[in-house]
């Protein structure tokens, strides 16, 4: 009869999904015209965001967008993203996962507003979702923590991640902007 029992928990094991998103807000000193090419680069998240290793190009408008983090007593983690990219006029851009089904999903949005003349309002907002036939291919301790605490700490992370972006990300555009000013 244990037997039993453990088959059926087997095969009544939902798959353990791990949800996570976090937003950002800033502005920045340069007018909106001007940042037209530099914030319209998905290589701007692989320079700047903190576990992105890769952003390019694979062919038909879409993009592999890869990430490694090191997960405690677990060792790194890679996932990838295949992404597509959207824009709607000149002030939002969405990168979202080709597959919305995918066990890895992603939605980047990215909210450019002009709201002085040399003055701009950016917004970003993340989420991923990772699913997975096991907890323990998220990590080892998943299943007793469950997808909800892994969830939070995952969120935590992408909060993290975001404002190490802006702070990156802001000093790159500066140094941009302060050569091409120099070189005029």
């Amino acid at each position: 009869m244990n037997i039993l029992g453990v088959l059926l928990f087997l095969l009544t094991t939902d798959a353990f999904v791990v949800d996570a998103s976090a937003s950002t807000s800033y502005t920045v000193n340069v007018a909106r015209e001007k940042l037209r090419g530099y914030v319209d680069d998905i290589g701007l998240f692989a320079r700047n965001m903190p576990g992105v290793v890769e952003a390019r190009p694979v062919g038909d408008g879409t993009f592999l967008y890869r990430t490694e983090k090191d997960i405690p007593l677990s060792g790194t983690m890679t996932t990838d993203f295949v992404i597509g990219r959207q824009v709607a006029g000149d002030s939002v851009t969405v990168y979202e996962s080709v597959d919305r089904t995918d066990p890895n999903y992603m939605y980047c949005r990215v909210v450019i507003v002009p709201v002085g003349e040399e003055l701009t309002s950016i917004r970003i907002d993340l989420a991923l979702r990772l699913t997975r036939e096991s907890g323990s291919d998220v990590h080892w301790l998943a299943p007793i923590l469950g997808a909800s605490f892994i969830s939070d700490q995952m969120t935590k992370d992408l909060e993290e991640m975001l404002g190490e972006f802006v702070v990156r990300s802001n000093a790159e555009l500066h140094e941009a902007f302060h050569r091409e000013e120099a070189g005029s």
